[in-house]
């Protein structure tokens, strides 16, 4: 395909220039235009063999720390750019703006290769799907329907909201699920270094004495006796464990089946995964419909979403129903672990027309009771791991001061 140099000038005045792949002069021309450009030169060239630093950036790229954009700086790259085009600016111009903008070097170059794609002639949508690592199914598909008759700053717009939504919920799950781990991880140190580095100062000075000593201080002894000869052995059987479970989620499909349906299970939690899971959901399916995708599309999209293999297994059944004419509620209400609001309200949406209003509304009911366990757990959690501490703490400290009351009486 002929490869061609150009310059731009924009309806503010401002002179550009580029290069890029046509069929021919005429559509490169007819592309450029299309974008709100005035072409001042045009002229075909040879394709430039790629330098070294180019090379080595390409490599970098497959580098995590260096590929890597976060949930909040996409977020706001939707928040901007639905802003500038619906302003009025062409969908290249917004790009520059923001790939002046942009601070990650990575999502810079990113955004610069968006803006070129749309200014050669490929749509939105073909653009931002070449970059799968940063846009997710969901987006790009909004924005295919966006660019076929949606309008695309109002589809921009919807994208940024469900993204602004989704990683707040995310932030929550993930810190419901943090927190009581911080806080025992803590909680267990500060018990071990007691009971293997303070208590048996303790006990030299009434080690002699042992058969004379109080149940729990010779308990306690013990218990110390045996961290202090095994605590090693001990941190590496966790981390070996953790490994190994780690292992078996990633390479074992059965094993973590069984420990997502048995996630689904678990008090408070399992309530907290399902409740964000099924809004999650519901959210972006209707999304998706409201976007003008077509159905079986926006199913496939919504199951890629939903990491938990037992919800996963539900969207699949769904998907699968409705291709073979199903209504999603005939398959929904087979399944009792599906929130039945939920399903209630497929059933009327799908009765009235109205599935994708009514999935929106049954997401943010969801997103407020996950909310509601998430504080009810952070409430819960705090005492119950203070108690357990004052427990814990308390017998240690009994356990090293009653052979000291003991031995004062004696003296006495």
């Amino acid at each position: 395909m002929p490869y061609y140099k150009y310059k731009t000038i924009d309806r503010n005045g401002k002179a550009s220039s580029g290069h890029g792949e046509a069929e021919s002069e005429e559509a490169m021309i007819d592309s450029l235009m299309s974008g709100g450009c005035f072409v001042a030169e045009i002229s075909e060239t040879r394709k430039p063999q790629k330098a070294l630093s180019a090379l080595l950036a390409s490599a970098a790229r497959g580098l995590s720390l260096y590929n890597r954009v976060s949930q909040k700086e996409i977020t706001f790259f939707y928040m901007q750019i639905s802003a500038l085009v619906g302003s009025g600016l062409t969908l290249v111009d917004s790009l520059d703006s923001l790939a002046e903008q942009a601070e990650n070097r990575y999502f810079k170059s990113v955004i610069t290769d968006l803006k070129t794609q749309v200014s050669t002639g490929k749509t939105f949508f073909e653009a931002v799907s070449s970059y799968p690592d940063v846009f997710d199914k969901l987006s790009a598909n909004m924005i295919k329907a966006g660019e076929t008759g949606a309008g695309l700053d109002t589809v921009l717009a919807e994208i940024a909201k469900f993204s602004e939504r989704d990683a707040k919920l995310r932030a929550k799950v993930r810190s419901a699920m943090l927190y009581p781990g911080v806080l025992s991880l803590i909680s267990a140190s500060v018990v071990c270094f007691l009971i293997i580095y303070v208590f048996p100062k303790f006990t030299k000075i009434f080690a002699k004495a042992k058969g004379g000593l109080p149940r729990p201080t010779v308990m306690l002894m013990s218990i110390s006796e045996f961290m202090q000869a095994h605590y090693v052995h001990g941190l590496i059987a966790i981390a070996l464990l953790v490994v190994l479970v780690k292992w078996l989620m990633e390479t074992n499909e059965g094993f973590k089946r069984f420990v997502h349906r048995y996630a689904l299970k678990l008090p408070i939690f399992g309530g907290i995964i399902l409740k964000a899971s099924v809004a999650r959901f519901s959210r972006t399916l209707g999304t998706l419909l409201q976007g003008g995708v077509p159905v079986l599309k926006c199913l496939e999209i919504s199951e890629e979403i939903i990491g938990n293999l037992t919800l996963k297994k539900i969207v699949r059944e769904l998907t699968d129903g409705v291709a073979h004419g199903k209504t999603m509620y005939d398959t929904l209400r087979l399944h009792k672990i599906f929130p039945y609001t939920v399903t209630k309200m497929v059933q009327t949406g799908e009765k009235t027309g109205t599935l994708s209003r009514l999935l929106l509304r049954a997401a943010d009911f969801l997103e407020y009771e996950a909310e509601v366990l998430i504080e009810g757990l952070t409430s819960i959690i705090e005492p119950v791991l203070i108690v357990g501490m004052g427990v814990v703490i308390g017998f240690i400290a009994m356990a090293m001061f009653m052979p000291m009351f003991d031995m004062t009486s004696t003296i006495k």
